[in-house]
Protein backbone atom coordinates (compact mmCIF):
# COMPACT_ATOMS: atom_id res chain seq x y z
CA UNK A 1 0.00 0.00 0.00
CA UNK A 2 3.13 2.44 0.05
CA UNK A 3 2.44 2.19 -3.63
CA UNK A 4 -0.58 3.72 -3.32
CA UNK A 5 -0.29 6.38 -0.92
CA UNK A 6 2.80 7.84 -3.39
CA UNK A 7 -0.20 8.08 -6.04
CA UNK A 8 -2.60 9.91 -3.54
CA UNK A 9 0.12 12.48 -2.47
CA UNK A 10 1.21 12.95 -6.46
CA UNK A 11 -2.22 13.47 -6.90
CA UNK A 12 -2.53 15.87 -4.14
CA UNK A 13 -0.06 18.16 -5.75
CA UNK A 14 -1.41 18.22 -8.94
CA UNK A 15 -4.38 19.47 -7.17
CA UNK A 16 -2.32 22.14 -5.21
CA UNK A 17 -0.61 23.11 -8.59
CA UNK A 18 -3.91 23.89 -10.65
CA UNK A 19 -5.18 25.61 -6.95
CA UNK A 20 -2.48 28.33 -7.61
CA UNK A 21 -3.51 28.08 -11.60
CA UNK A 22 -6.94 29.26 -10.76
CA UNK A 23 -6.05 31.70 -8.29
CA UNK A 24 -4.19 33.34 -10.81
CA UNK A 25 -6.99 33.49 -13.16
CA UNK A 26 -9.49 34.48 -10.93
CA UNK A 27 -6.90 37.61 -10.34
CA UNK A 28 -7.30 38.72 -14.00
CA UNK A 29 -10.96 37.74 -15.17
CA UNK A 30 -12.85 39.39 -12.02
CA UNK A 31 -16.29 38.51 -14.23
CA UNK A 32 -16.15 34.74 -13.52
CA UNK A 33 -15.48 34.85 -9.55
CA UNK A 34 -18.31 32.11 -8.49
CA UNK A 35 -16.94 29.95 -11.45
CA UNK A 36 -13.66 29.87 -9.67
CA UNK A 37 -14.77 29.67 -6.56
CA UNK A 38 -17.02 26.54 -7.30
CA UNK A 39 -13.83 24.92 -8.65
CA UNK A 40 -11.60 25.49 -5.73
CA UNK A 41 -13.97 24.07 -3.40
CA UNK A 42 -14.24 21.00 -5.80
CA UNK A 43 -10.64 20.58 -5.45
CA UNK A 44 -10.32 21.73 -1.77
CA UNK A 45 -13.28 18.59 -1.43
CA UNK A 46 -10.91 16.17 -3.58
CA UNK A 47 -7.61 17.05 -1.38
CA UNK A 48 -9.73 16.12 2.08
CA UNK A 49 -11.15 12.68 0.57
CA UNK A 50 -8.02 11.86 -0.53
CA UNK A 51 -6.50 12.97 3.03
CA UNK A 52 -9.40 10.61 4.49
CA UNK A 53 -7.80 7.70 2.89
CA UNK A 54 -4.31 7.86 4.53
CA UNK A 55 -5.90 6.40 8.00
CA UNK A 56 -6.85 3.24 5.91
CA UNK A 57 -3.89 3.13 3.81
CA UNK A 58 -1.97 3.00 6.98
CA UNK A 59 -3.73 0.16 8.33
CA UNK A 60 -3.20 -1.65 5.47
CA UNK A 61 0.34 -0.95 5.05
CA UNK A 62 1.41 -0.96 8.79
CA UNK A 63 1.01 -4.56 10.87
CA UNK A 64 1.31 -2.28 14.13
CA UNK A 65 -1.26 0.01 13.59
CA UNK A 66 -3.78 -2.72 12.39
CA UNK A 67 -3.55 -4.87 15.77
CA UNK A 68 -3.85 -1.85 17.45
CA UNK A 69 -7.00 -0.48 15.26
CA UNK A 70 -8.19 -4.30 16.03
CA UNK A 71 -7.53 -4.60 19.77
CA UNK A 72 -9.39 -0.50 20.35
CA UNK A 73 -12.50 -2.04 18.45
CA UNK A 74 -12.51 -5.17 19.94
CA UNK A 75 -11.95 -3.19 23.57
CA UNK A 76 -15.37 -4.81 24.87
CA UNK A 77 -15.54 -7.92 23.04
CA UNK A 78 -12.83 -11.35 23.58
CA UNK A 79 -9.24 -10.40 22.66
CA UNK A 80 -8.78 -12.30 19.16
CA UNK A 81 -5.91 -13.49 18.35
CA UNK A 82 -3.18 -11.61 16.14
CA UNK A 83 -3.39 -12.90 13.19
CA UNK A 84 -6.72 -11.80 13.16
CA UNK A 85 -5.67 -8.18 13.81
CA UNK A 86 -3.11 -8.16 11.15
CA UNK A 87 -6.08 -8.50 8.45
CA UNK A 88 -8.85 -6.65 8.59
CA UNK A 89 -11.29 -5.76 6.31
CA UNK A 90 -10.58 -3.87 3.64
CA UNK A 91 -11.66 0.36 4.24
CA UNK A 92 -10.31 1.77 1.32
CA UNK A 93 -10.30 1.12 -3.11
CA UNK A 94 -8.06 1.65 -5.57
CA UNK A 95 -9.65 2.89 -8.92
CA UNK A 96 -8.21 4.95 -12.13
CA UNK A 97 -9.29 7.58 -14.10
CA UNK A 98 -8.25 8.79 -17.53
CA UNK A 99 -7.33 13.41 -17.31
CA UNK A 100 -9.30 14.40 -19.84
CA UNK A 101 -6.70 17.11 -20.25
CA UNK A 102 -3.59 15.00 -20.28
CA UNK A 103 -5.21 11.68 -21.57
CA UNK A 104 -3.07 10.06 -18.72
CA UNK A 105 -4.07 6.84 -16.51
CA UNK A 106 -3.80 8.27 -12.93
CA UNK A 107 -4.21 5.99 -9.83
CA UNK A 108 -5.84 7.44 -6.58
CA UNK A 109 -6.87 5.29 -3.25
CA UNK A 110 -9.87 6.44 -1.04
CA UNK A 111 -12.35 4.90 0.93
CA UNK A 112 -15.07 3.27 0.00
CA UNK A 113 -18.11 5.27 0.73
CA UNK A 114 -16.29 8.42 -0.67
CA UNK A 115 -16.07 7.27 -4.04
CA UNK A 116 -19.35 8.10 -5.61
CA UNK A 117 -18.70 12.10 -4.34
CA UNK A 118 -14.74 11.51 -5.14
CA UNK A 119 -15.78 10.64 -8.89
CA UNK A 120 -18.25 13.80 -9.15
CA UNK A 121 -15.83 16.27 -7.94
CA UNK A 122 -12.98 14.68 -10.10
CA UNK A 123 -15.54 15.54 -12.89
CA UNK A 124 -16.11 19.05 -12.25
CA UNK A 125 -12.71 19.74 -11.59
CA UNK A 126 -11.13 18.11 -14.57
CA UNK A 127 -13.66 19.20 -17.13
CA UNK A 128 -13.77 22.91 -16.30
CA UNK A 129 -9.93 22.76 -15.81
CA UNK A 130 -9.97 21.54 -19.23
CA UNK A 131 -11.94 24.37 -20.72
CA UNK A 132 -9.91 26.90 -18.24
CA UNK A 133 -6.43 25.64 -20.59
CA UNK A 134 -8.03 25.72 -24.10
CA UNK A 135 -9.08 29.60 -23.01
CA UNK A 136 -5.80 30.37 -21.96
CA UNK A 137 -4.60 29.03 -25.34
CA UNK A 138 -6.77 30.77 -27.19
CA UNK A 139 -5.58 33.99 -25.64
CA UNK A 140 -2.07 33.43 -26.31
CA UNK A 141 -2.40 32.43 -30.16
CA UNK A 142 -3.82 35.95 -29.86
CA UNK A 143 -0.55 37.09 -29.01
CA UNK A 144 1.59 35.26 -31.16
CA UNK A 145 2.18 37.04 -34.29
CA UNK A 146 2.67 35.12 -37.46
CA UNK A 147 5.61 35.74 -39.84
CA UNK A 148 5.03 38.50 -42.34
CA UNK A 149 6.08 37.50 -45.51
CA UNK A 150 6.34 41.17 -46.63
CA UNK A 151 9.14 41.02 -44.25
CA UNK A 152 10.99 38.29 -45.63
CA UNK A 153 10.58 39.75 -49.07
CA UNK A 154 12.01 42.97 -47.89
CA UNK A 155 14.25 41.43 -46.40
CA UNK A 156 15.82 38.87 -49.56
CA UNK A 157 16.17 42.18 -51.17
CA UNK A 158 17.74 44.83 -49.15
CA UNK A 159 19.04 43.04 -45.73
CA UNK A 160 22.83 43.48 -46.47
CA UNK A 161 22.13 47.12 -47.24
CA UNK A 162 19.69 47.72 -44.09
CA UNK A 163 22.76 45.96 -41.63
CA UNK A 164 25.01 48.71 -42.98
CA UNK A 165 22.98 51.46 -42.48
CA UNK A 166 21.42 50.17 -38.86
CA UNK A 167 24.48 51.43 -37.05
CA UNK A 168 23.33 55.01 -38.20
CA UNK A 169 19.98 54.80 -36.66
CA UNK A 170 20.21 54.79 -33.11
CA UNK A 171 17.29 56.22 -32.34
CA UNK A 172 15.11 54.59 -34.37
CA UNK A 173 16.05 51.83 -32.97
CA UNK A 174 15.66 53.20 -29.72
CA UNK A 175 11.70 54.48 -31.18
CA UNK A 176 11.42 50.91 -32.46
CA UNK A 177 11.60 49.59 -28.85
CA UNK A 178 9.60 52.15 -27.38
CA UNK A 179 6.40 51.60 -29.28
CA UNK A 180 6.22 47.90 -29.27
CA UNK A 181 7.01 47.95 -33.06
CA UNK A 182 7.87 44.07 -33.72
CA UNK A 183 10.82 44.21 -35.48
CA UNK A 184 14.52 44.78 -35.48
CA UNK A 185 15.72 47.87 -36.62
CA UNK A 186 17.64 45.76 -40.28
CA UNK A 187 14.38 44.33 -40.76
CA UNK A 188 12.66 47.66 -40.25
CA UNK A 189 14.86 48.99 -42.54
CA UNK A 190 14.95 46.60 -44.97
CA UNK A 191 10.89 47.34 -45.41
CA UNK A 192 10.97 50.94 -45.63
CA UNK A 193 13.59 50.61 -48.36
CA UNK A 194 11.51 48.32 -50.24
CA UNK A 195 8.48 50.36 -49.80
CA UNK A 196 10.18 53.24 -51.34
CA UNK A 197 11.04 51.24 -53.96
CA UNK A 198 7.47 50.43 -54.96
CA UNK A 199 6.74 54.00 -54.28
CA UNK A 200 8.73 55.25 -57.31
CA UNK A 201 7.63 52.70 -59.22
CA UNK A 202 4.20 53.62 -58.66
CA UNK A 203 5.20 57.57 -59.01
CA UNK A 204 6.69 56.57 -62.36
CA UNK A 205 3.68 54.58 -63.71
CA UNK A 206 1.48 57.37 -62.76
CA UNK A 207 3.84 60.02 -64.45
CA UNK A 208 4.03 57.38 -67.50
CA UNK A 209 -0.20 57.40 -67.68
CA UNK A 210 -0.12 61.52 -67.28
CA UNK A 211 1.96 61.67 -70.45
CA UNK A 212 0.29 59.27 -72.46
CA UNK A 213 -2.33 60.78 -72.21
CA UNK A 214 -0.96 64.04 -73.00
CA UNK A 215 2.64 64.78 -73.95
CA UNK A 216 2.85 68.29 -72.28
CA UNK A 217 2.42 67.09 -69.13
CA UNK A 218 5.75 66.82 -67.73
CA UNK A 219 5.23 69.40 -65.48
CA UNK A 220 4.12 66.42 -62.99
CA UNK A 221 7.55 65.03 -62.84
CA UNK A 222 7.68 65.82 -59.20
CA UNK A 223 4.98 63.00 -58.79
CA UNK A 224 8.02 59.50 -58.42
CA UNK A 225 10.06 61.64 -56.07
CA UNK A 226 7.17 63.36 -53.95
CA UNK A 227 5.95 59.69 -53.54
CA UNK A 228 9.44 58.13 -52.69
CA UNK A 229 9.62 61.12 -49.83
CA UNK A 230 6.81 60.82 -48.56
CA UNK A 231 7.14 57.46 -48.08
CA UNK A 232 10.58 57.65 -46.13
CA UNK A 233 9.26 60.22 -43.70
CA UNK A 234 6.30 58.23 -42.76
CA UNK A 235 8.48 54.97 -42.27
CA UNK A 236 11.06 57.89 -40.35
CA UNK A 237 9.06 59.34 -38.11
CA UNK A 238 6.02 56.59 -37.27
CA UNK A 239 8.00 54.78 -34.40
CA UNK A 240 8.58 58.31 -32.55
CA UNK A 241 4.55 59.23 -33.36
CA UNK A 242 3.51 55.68 -31.91
CA UNK A 243 6.14 55.81 -28.96
CA UNK A 244 4.21 58.76 -27.73
CA UNK A 245 1.14 57.44 -28.17
CA UNK A 246 1.37 54.31 -26.37
CA UNK A 247 3.34 56.41 -23.52
CA UNK A 248 -0.05 58.22 -23.33
CA UNK A 249 -1.75 54.65 -23.52
CA UNK A 250 0.21 53.83 -20.39
CA UNK A 251 -0.49 56.74 -18.50
CA UNK A 252 -4.41 56.26 -18.89
CA UNK A 253 -4.01 52.47 -17.64
CA UNK A 254 -1.02 53.15 -14.84
CA UNK A 255 -2.98 54.26 -11.76
CA UNK A 256 -5.47 51.83 -11.81
CA UNK A 257 -3.11 49.18 -12.67
CA UNK A 258 -0.77 50.50 -9.78
CA UNK A 259 -3.66 49.57 -7.18
CA UNK A 260 -4.42 45.71 -8.92
CA UNK A 261 -0.67 45.31 -7.81
CA UNK A 262 -1.01 46.80 -4.05
CA UNK A 263 -3.90 44.73 -3.97
CA UNK A 264 -2.30 41.94 -4.99
CA UNK A 265 1.02 42.27 -2.76
CA UNK A 266 -1.25 42.71 0.09
CA UNK A 267 -1.67 39.31 0.29
CA UNK A 268 2.35 39.03 0.88
CA UNK A 269 2.77 37.07 -2.53
CA UNK A 270 6.26 36.57 -4.35
CA UNK A 271 6.90 40.02 -6.16
CA UNK A 272 7.40 38.01 -9.93
CA UNK A 273 3.68 36.52 -9.26
CA UNK A 274 2.41 40.11 -9.16
CA UNK A 275 3.53 41.19 -12.58
CA UNK A 276 2.57 37.44 -13.87
CA UNK A 277 -1.06 38.17 -12.76
CA UNK A 278 -1.07 41.72 -14.58
CA UNK A 279 0.41 40.85 -17.20
CA UNK A 280 -2.09 38.22 -17.69
CA UNK A 281 -4.99 40.82 -17.41
CA UNK A 282 -6.87 42.22 -20.18
CA UNK A 283 -7.63 45.24 -18.64
CA UNK A 284 -3.96 46.94 -19.05
CA UNK A 285 -3.40 45.97 -22.56
CA UNK A 286 -0.60 48.72 -22.80
CA UNK A 287 0.93 48.40 -19.47
CA UNK A 288 0.82 44.06 -19.76
CA UNK A 289 3.14 44.93 -22.42
CA UNK A 290 5.38 46.17 -20.63
CA UNK A 291 5.47 43.70 -17.89
CA UNK A 292 5.64 41.41 -19.91
CA UNK A 293 9.11 42.23 -21.07
CA UNK A 294 10.10 41.91 -17.40
CA UNK A 295 8.58 38.72 -17.19
CA UNK A 296 10.67 37.30 -20.09
CA UNK A 297 13.86 39.19 -18.89
CA UNK A 298 13.03 36.50 -15.71
CA UNK A 299 11.81 33.56 -17.23
CA UNK A 300 14.17 32.99 -20.51
CA UNK A 301 17.07 34.74 -20.27
CA UNK A 302 17.55 33.85 -16.71
CA UNK A 303 17.91 37.75 -15.20
CA UNK A 304 16.95 38.41 -11.62
CA UNK A 305 13.87 40.61 -11.21
CA UNK A 306 15.59 43.36 -10.01
CA UNK A 307 17.77 43.53 -12.77
CA UNK A 308 15.10 43.12 -15.31
CA UNK A 309 13.08 46.00 -13.64
CA UNK A 310 16.01 48.48 -14.26
CA UNK A 311 16.57 47.23 -17.89
CA UNK A 312 12.82 47.76 -18.83
CA UNK A 313 12.68 51.10 -16.89
CA UNK A 314 15.43 52.30 -19.11
CA UNK A 315 13.84 51.53 -22.32
CA UNK A 316 10.12 52.12 -21.97
CA UNK A 317 8.44 55.10 -23.51
CA UNK A 318 6.38 56.22 -20.37
CA UNK A 319 8.33 58.50 -17.53
CA UNK A 320 6.18 57.27 -15.07
CA UNK A 321 6.07 53.29 -15.61
CA UNK A 322 10.22 53.56 -15.45
CA UNK A 323 9.99 55.90 -12.12
CA UNK A 324 7.86 53.16 -10.63
CA UNK A 325 9.86 49.87 -12.05
CA UNK A 326 13.65 52.00 -11.22
CA UNK A 327 10.92 52.21 -6.99
CA UNK A 328 10.50 48.76 -7.26
CA UNK A 329 13.38 47.47 -8.07
CA UNK A 330 14.99 49.61 -5.27
CA UNK A 331 12.41 48.66 -2.88
CA UNK A 332 12.87 44.78 -3.42
CA UNK A 333 16.44 44.74 -3.41
CA UNK A 334 16.72 46.63 0.00
CA UNK A 335 13.40 44.58 1.54
CA UNK A 336 11.58 47.49 1.67
CA UNK A 337 7.44 46.84 1.91
CA UNK A 338 6.48 46.84 -1.28
CA UNK A 339 2.49 46.88 -0.61
CA UNK A 340 2.88 50.38 1.31
CA UNK A 341 5.20 51.36 -2.10
CA UNK A 342 2.83 50.57 -4.68
CA UNK A 343 -0.34 52.00 -2.62
CA UNK A 344 1.84 55.45 -2.75
CA UNK A 345 2.36 55.12 -6.17
CA UNK A 346 -0.80 54.35 -6.70
CA UNK A 347 -1.98 57.66 -4.38
CA UNK A 348 0.45 59.62 -6.63
CA UNK A 349 -0.64 58.43 -10.14
CA UNK A 350 -4.55 58.70 -9.00
CA UNK A 351 -3.99 62.41 -8.76
CA UNK A 352 -2.06 63.12 -11.93
CA UNK A 353 -4.69 60.87 -13.00
CA UNK A 354 -7.27 63.46 -11.77
CA UNK A 355 -5.15 66.84 -12.89
CA UNK A 356 -5.34 65.71 -16.60
CA UNK A 357 -8.95 64.93 -16.27
CA UNK A 358 -9.38 68.59 -14.95
CA UNK A 359 -6.72 69.87 -17.53
CA UNK A 360 -8.79 68.07 -20.22
CA UNK A 361 -12.33 70.00 -19.06
CA UNK A 362 -10.82 73.36 -19.10
CA UNK A 363 -9.56 72.72 -22.55
CA UNK A 364 -12.87 71.46 -23.78
CA UNK A 365 -14.49 74.92 -22.21
CA UNK A 366 -11.93 77.26 -24.07
CA UNK A 367 -12.60 75.21 -27.58
CA UNK A 368 -16.25 75.55 -27.05
CA UNK A 369 -16.13 79.61 -26.83
CA UNK A 370 -13.81 79.66 -29.74
CA UNK A 371 -16.50 77.09 -31.44
CA UNK A 372 -19.04 79.34 -30.35
CA UNK A 373 -17.25 82.48 -31.46
CA UNK A 374 -15.89 81.06 -34.87
CA UNK A 375 -18.83 78.73 -36.32
CA UNK A 376 -21.89 79.93 -34.40
CA UNK A 377 -21.57 83.84 -34.63
CA UNK A 378 -20.11 84.40 -37.59
CA UNK A 379 -21.59 82.44 -40.00
CA UNK A 380 -24.76 84.54 -38.45
CA UNK A 381 -23.20 88.05 -38.86
CA UNK A 382 -22.20 86.35 -42.56
CA UNK A 383 -25.42 85.67 -43.63
CA UNK A 384 -26.95 88.72 -42.81
CA UNK A 385 -23.95 90.72 -44.62
CA UNK A 386 -24.94 88.62 -47.49
CA UNK A 387 -28.15 89.15 -47.45
CA UNK A 388 -27.33 92.93 -47.44
CA UNK A 389 -25.18 92.62 -50.46
CA UNK A 390 -27.61 90.78 -52.76
CA UNK A 391 -30.39 93.70 -52.14
CA UNK A 392 -27.50 96.34 -52.52
CA UNK A 393 -26.45 94.09 -55.76
CA UNK A 394 -23.00 93.80 -54.65
CA UNK A 395 -20.37 91.03 -55.31
CA UNK A 396 -16.65 90.67 -53.94
CA UNK A 397 -13.83 90.25 -55.98
CA UNK A 398 -15.95 88.96 -58.97
CA UNK A 399 -17.72 86.45 -57.19
CA UNK A 400 -21.42 86.32 -56.82
CA UNK A 401 -23.32 85.90 -53.95
CA UNK A 402 -23.94 82.62 -54.53
CA UNK A 403 -20.71 81.36 -54.66
CA UNK A 404 -19.73 83.18 -51.42
CA UNK A 405 -22.29 81.69 -49.98
CA UNK A 406 -20.88 78.10 -50.88
CA UNK A 407 -17.14 78.79 -50.35
CA UNK A 408 -18.17 80.24 -46.70
CA UNK A 409 -20.59 76.91 -46.41
CA UNK A 410 -17.58 74.28 -47.78
CA UNK A 411 -15.14 76.29 -45.15
CA UNK A 412 -17.81 76.31 -42.34
CA UNK A 413 -17.88 72.42 -43.36
CA UNK A 414 -14.01 72.63 -43.09
CA UNK A 415 -13.31 74.32 -39.87
CA UNK A 416 -16.08 71.67 -38.36
CA UNK A 417 -14.05 68.91 -39.21
CA UNK A 418 -10.70 70.63 -37.71
CA UNK A 419 -12.72 70.67 -34.43
CA UNK A 420 -13.72 67.26 -34.47
CA UNK A 421 -10.02 65.92 -35.20
CA UNK A 422 -8.22 68.23 -32.82
CA UNK A 423 -10.76 67.38 -29.80
CA UNK A 424 -10.66 63.83 -30.89
CA UNK A 425 -7.10 64.19 -30.56
CA UNK A 426 -6.68 65.61 -27.14
CA UNK A 427 -9.70 63.86 -25.57
CA UNK A 428 -8.43 61.12 -23.35
CA UNK A 429 -8.93 57.57 -22.99
CA UNK A 430 -11.15 56.45 -20.38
Amino acid sequence: MFEDLKMNISQEKKIVADMIAIESSMASDASNQNFYLSLLNSLVNQLRLLNAAVPGLLKEWSPIVAAASALESTSQKPILPLKAAVKPKPAVVRMSYVSPATKEKRYVTINKADKKEFLEKLKLSETSLLGIKKMQLEDSAEIVHKPSKYASISNRFFRNTSDRLAPGFDSLSQDLKKANVRFLLSTYISIAIFSSMLALIGGVAVFGALLFLDINNWTFVWIPFVTTGLTMMIFYFYPSTEAGSVQKKISQELPFATIHMAAIAGSDIEPTKIFKIIAMSKEYINVGREIRKVITQVDIYGYDLVTSLKNVAARTSNKRLSELFSGLASNISTGGELKNYLEKKAENFLLDYKLERQKYSDLAGTFMDVYISILIAAPLVLMMMFIVMNVAGLGLAGLSITSLLSISIAAIIVINIVFIIVLNMKQPKV
